[in-house]
């Protein structure tokens, strides 16, 4: 795996990698994906969300890593990041990429008691990418708001319990 956190991070950054993390291993440890689609599962990547158009600020410094780490991509595919198993990427994934499953997906989940809602996760994983409060319908930025360390850690408890990590 690539080099996970480099030491000179933004704490939001930082902290959007450690959720990153706990959803990617989640995702994979279902085996959703690789029964049903043959494709390692760390989040759908059935359309081009990796260059989605990012009017946040703190997806400039998530973009700068991931290129940092994976280069441009291949740049003749519908997704530079996307391959024939699945995405390449690890890690530094658009907020986008890593929350949204497919609908089969989020009712396999749901048959198993967990409720997984993409568009919350999205607006979790941006809100603390940006260190900011945001409409998760609208992906409007409400206000500035800095989480503490304590907020944090409740945040990835919550996450874990509803994910029945």
């Amino acid at each position: 795996m690539p080099e996970r956190i480099s030491p000179v991070l933004s704490k939001p950054l930082a902290r959007y990698l450690e959720l990153e993390l706990l959803l990617h291993n989640f995702f994979e440890s279902t085996g959703y994906c690789k029964e049903n689609y043959g494709r390692t599962c760390n989040g759908c990547c059935n359309e081009n969300v990796v260059e989605y158009p990012k009017i946040i600020a703190g997806c400039s410094e998530l973009d700068e890593e991931r290129i940092r780490i994976y280069g441009v991509g291949d740049l003749t595919r519908s997704c530079p990041y996307s391959s024939d198993i699945g995405c390449i990427l690890k890690t530094h994934k658009t907020p986008k990429c890593i929350a949204y499953i497919c609908p089969q997906f989020t009712k396999a989940l749901s048959e198993h008691g967990i409720d997984y809602d993409w568009l919350e996760t999205h607006t979790l994983l941006i809100s603390i990418l940006n260190e900011a409060k945001f409409d998760w319908w609208s992906g409007s930025k409400i206000e500035s708001y800095r989480i503490s360390d304590e907020e944090f850690s409740e945040i990835k408890r919550q996450i874990k319990e509803s994910l029945k990590v």
